[in-house]
């Protein structure tokens, strides 16, 4: 027990030394995400009528260089997750809501959420290519279906909260994402541009179509700028 409470107190010093000596930049980050359901073997015979969402997201973000090369990056990102799906049949409903026949019906769940990167840099000083990798958390804050009826073009039929929780839906969500990119360090701040896929591992709804749970999943381009500040 007193060697494991000595490993820990050490690493947590160790972490508190790379940290005071790292090179810390702070920005901000935009762009859009394409997000879908992961797929079960069930849910596979319903593929055809699950298709993306695409919505924008922003976020804040702070990055610890502890080499040249090598960097720790944190976010706070606010993003919109879900489906769209089709309803073909009569008495189709989606998380207690009619849904208009042949009509089409984009589910939003609304995120905060936290990666926790580990970043690779190689290139020259000024142009750089970088890896990112790490674990992904999670809260939805909230849901909605915007419903929409096709007669040659769409028409917007309105949109209906959904209640996370009279729905049982788990609001927290663990994953992981990984992806690649390229920067430009300037004389006052560092462009950056980025693509990564996303990947949850939390079960968040029965859905009872064929009774299966359902995973995020999704891909992302973002474009971001951030300062150094020591």
């Amino acid at each position: 027990m007193l060697n494991a409470r000595k490993s820990i107190l050490t690493l947590a010093a160790l972490a508190l030394a790379i940290f005071a000596t790292a090179q810390v930049s702070v920005g901000v980050k935009t762009g859009m995400n394409f997000n879908n359901l992961h797929t079960t073997e069930a849910l596979g015979e319903l593929a055809p009528d699950f298709t993306n969402i695409s919505e924008a997201n922003f976020g804040l973000v702070t990055e610890y260089s502890i080499t040249d090369q090598f960097a720790l990056q944190t976010e706070l990102n606010f993003l919109k997750k879900g489906f769209t799906t089709k309803a073909n049949l009569d008495n189709t409903e989606l998380f207690g809501i009619q849904l208009p026949v042949g009509g089409r019906a984009e589910t939003k769940f609304s995120y905060v959420e936290v990666p926790l990167l580990a970043k690779y840099t190689f290139g020259g000083e000024g142009l750089q290519a970088y890896v990112t990798a790490g674990p992904t958390f999670g809260y939805a804050t909230a849901g909605r279906i915007d419903t929409k009826a096709r007669v040659l073009v769409d028409f917007d039929l309105g949109s209906t909260n959904i209640n996370l929780d009279n729905i049982n839906y788990n609001r927290f969500e663990v994953g992981a994402t990984a992806g690649a990119g390229v920067s430009y360090t300037t004389g006052f701040g560092k462009f950056f541009a980025d693509a990564r896929y996303s990947q949850g591992f939390t079960e968040l709804y029965n859905f009872p179509l064929v009774d299966e749970k359902i995973k995020n999943k999704g891909f992302g381009v973002n474009v971001g700028f951030m300062v150094p500040l020591n």
